[in-house]
């Protein structure tokens, strides 16, 4: 009944996004729930609970509110910039370069595994670059989500040079000091975790595979649809207020340098943070860097529309006042109680119980990769947190694979960090979602039933794949299965899902 209780937050909140589609709601429904279970269904303590779990994150001023003042300012740079015509300007530069949609969404995909420091900074600076062209080849904005999202995490968790990495890399290294494991250190273990990364691997090789032969099925295939047709239902509403075009001297250059800089800037004030050692740089938090660069390229944006005479400057301030609101009432808002349902649920401990079932489980060795990978993936869906799961599982399982099987150690580890991805990447209550929603400006809901199709599909391929490398202890057959799926996924797309619709 423990375990039940401490599920059933996530549970409803989940079932009421997929059902009413209100996202703000359910998430508050869950806040509520998750307070009032915390609370043994004291009404006082409950709110006194959720004031306390609000309060915390608006006065955090190393990691949440850096964040939340981002993500502000980009809805900031986004209307200076449409007002200054720079979408316009760089979307037609782009397109006579981008010649059609796969072209377009390919670049996405690129970009995504190109820029693998971090997934917020992957998130929210790729949407930006891959807004206009995706729009001018009418590809819908849950699509761009997807795209977004399955080459963030996903990338940077097979990264050492990476934020994730180097959070691993440091929970690794202690573990495996404390469990007697002496073959690896943090370094060299997470190395050695990355070929046996089959769902971040799957879902790389799936995203290309969509992009190439234009698979699209479930939500996505209406969302798509529509859009093909002008009517982009999936697109956040704050759109109608960033279109409008008033500068008469944009040029490409208009969107890209507010965008250089930002990278600049954050990498920049990462090594300020890290006394210039380079080696050091990702052991550094990216959220205040962030949030400096995010403001250098919104003054170097305004700097840039002030140039130009042809834009108002009462109109100019008054874009911008509306871009930030407009973020602040959408992203944000979603941001904070996607958070505090994430911190109630990791309160009521549903992570820890269901480690403890782990724990005291006597699986055999050879079914331990699957096991952790589906654990971990239903307990980062439940949480809304990867990293949470990494802190919780990991203890338990490397000592696990000490027990049962050491040469199973970089496949339980890499089961481990790849079913998080997956059940954060696909959770509405994960940040990364939240974010990735935010940097295509696409509808929370429409992102989330979208794109969950595709990761089921990918993590079904993994969890095979995961068995037969268990059962054989090769990783060129996981491998196989993996290449296999992936063959029959795209020959047979239209028969398994097109007819069905």
């Amino acid at each position: 009944m423990a375990l039940f209780l401490a599920l059933l937050p996530a549970l409803v909140m989940i079932t009421l996004v997929i059902i009413t589609r209100k996202v703000l709601i359910s998430l508050g429904i869950g806040v509520i729930l998750a307070a009032f279970i915390h609370s043994d269904f004291n009404v006082i303590e409950s709110f006194i609970y959720i004031w306390e779990n609000f309060f915390s994150i608006i006065t955090d001023i190393y990691w949440y509110l850096p964040i939340l003042g981002f993500v502000v300012v980009i809805g900031g740079i986004t209307s200076v910039i449409a007002l200054s015509g720079g979408v316009k300007a760089f979307a037609s530069w782009a397109v006579a370069k981008v010649k059609n949609p796969v072209a377009a969404q390919l670049l996405t995909w690129v970009l995504g595994i190109i820029i693998m420091i971090d997934d917020y900074f992957n998130a929210l600076v790729i949407g930006e670059v891959s807004k206009p062209i995706t729009d001018e080849y009418k590809v819908s904005r849950a699509k761009l989500a997807y795209l977004i999202d399955s080459t963030s995490a996903p990338v940077v968790i097979m990264m050492p040079i990476s934020t994730w990495g180097a959070y691993i890399i440091g929970l690794l290294g202690a573990l495996f000091i404390e469990a007697g494991y002496d073959v690896r250190s943090g370094l060299a273990g997470f190395v050695a975790a990355v070929p046996y990364q089959f769902y971040p691997m799957t879902t790389l090789i799936m995203v290309f595979l969509v992009i190439k032969f234009g698979i699209k099925f479930g939500p996505m295939k209406s969302y798509e649809e529509a859009a093909e047709q002008g009517n982009d239902i999936s697109m956040m509403d704050m759109e109608e207020v960033v279109e409008h075009s008033e500068g008469k001297k944009a040029t490409h250059w208009t969107l890209i340098a507010p965008v250089l800089l930002l990278v600049f800037m954050t990498f920049f004030m990462m090594l300020v943070s890290a006394e210039f050692k380079f080696n050091a740089i990702m052991d550094q938090e990216i959220t205040i860097p962030l949030f400096v660069g995010g403001i250098s390229a919104f003054i170097l944006a305004i700097i840039q529309a002030l140039s130009d005479r042809s834009i108002a400057t009462s109109h100019l301030f008054k874009s911008a006042g509306l871009g930030m609101l407009e973020m602040l009432k959408s992203a944000v808002v979603i941001l904070i109680l996607a958070w505090m349902v994430s911190n109630a649920i990791q309160d009521l401990g549903t992570g820890d119980l269901i480690a403890e079932i782990v724990a005291d489980s006597s699986i055999q060795a050879s079914l331990m990769p699957l096991i952790l990978f589906l654990i971990a993936g239903a307990m980062a869906f439940a949480t809304g947190t990867s990293w949470g799961s990494f802190g919780i599982l990991l203890p338990i399982a490397i000592p696990i694979a000490m027990r049962t099987d050491p040469t199973f150690m970089p496949a339980i580890i890499a089961a481990v960090l790849g079913g998080a991805v997956f059940g954060d990447h696909s959770s509405p209550v994960s940040d990364t979602t939240v974010l990735s929603a935010t940097g295509a400006r696409s509808k929370l809901h429409a992102h989330f039933i979208s794109q969950l199709p595709y990761a089921l599909v990918a993590a079904l391929i993994a969890s095979l794949a995961y068995l037969m490398y268990g059962l054989t202890h090769m990783v060129w057959v996981g491998y196989l299965v993996m290449a296999l799926l992936l063959f029959l996924f795209v020959r047979f797309w239209k028969v398994l899902f097109l007819k069905k619709q």
